[in-house]
């Protein structure tokens, strides 16, 4: 006889670039031990791939690519699954953040490190205020999108921002080009290269600064150490941080 199946309940929450609602589930046992091997593995792209593989099973709504989504859905919409698979409030311990001595390295007074608790709830979709068209001269401009995760997770470059990672994303992430008469959004990869290579370096910089800005999951923890008394904040960001919790 086969034993009964445990109904799992479903949430819903909203895709931050895209402000679609979707239906997700807790991610159960069998996902849990794909998240707790990544971890032990401490390998970044590892902790990365794992978190999409878990949100792929968890995420109910039919139809939803995970490597089509932005590294801050990703990041924002594995907070809320983490929320309702383990529970709402983290604990973690952080001590001080140093401050600079005269030679410009970090001293710390007490090396005490303080329990610090985290309503998940708190943490907040990150604000989408970046303009995605950029004017390049009076006459031509492009508009661009955001990365894709399967773009960031498969860039071989250093994915600190830095120009080689700038210029690679750039490539994938031209949505169109235009100029006062037409619209040009049919082109090979070769050819946007070979465009982008065509830039100045004042409109390189100028769609540069689009990936420089791109929306980051971030929260400011704050805190009084519990044994000098001295309050502290620390602003937490990126999805390895995250996945640590």
């Amino acid at each position: 006889m086969a034993l009964p199946l445990i109904v799992t309940p479903e949430y819903r929450t909203t895709i931050p670039s895209t402000e679609q609602e979707i239906s997700y589930r807790p991610f159960l046992v069998k996902q849990e031990k794909v998240l707790l091997t990544a971890q032990e593995s401490d390998d970044d792209k590892d902790q990365i791939l794992a978190v999409a593989k878990v949100l792929s099973e968890c995420i109910t709504t039919p139809d939803i690519i995970i490597g089509d989504l932005t590294s801050f859905d990703i990041e924002y919409l594995f907070l809320k699954l983490r929320a309702k698979s383990v529970g709402e409030t983290i604990t973690i311990k952080v001590g001080h953040q140093g401050t600079s001595n005269p030679s410009g390295t970090l001293e710390n007074k007490c090396e005490f490190k303080t329990e610090v608790e985290i309503n998940i709830d708190d943490i907040k979709a990150p604000a989408i205020t970046v303009d995605k068209k950029v004017q390049l001269t009076d006459d031509i401009g492009v508009v661009l999108k955001y990365p894709t995760f399967h773009d960031m997770a498969n860039n071989e470059t250093d994915s600190k921002v830095n120009i080689n990672f700038i210029f690679e994303m750039l490539t994938k992430s031209i949505d169109y080009v235009y100029d006062k008469e037409n619209v040009y959004n049919e082109f090979t990869e070769s050819e946007v290269k070979d465009w982008v290579d065509s830039l100045s370096q004042k409109q390189f910089e100028k769609i540069s600064k689009f990936f420089v800005d791109i929306p980051v999951l971030q929260h400011e923890i704050s805190w009084k150490c519990s044994k000098c008394n001295e309050e502290e904040s620390l602003v937490v960001s990126g999805l390895n941080n995250f996945f640590t919790w």
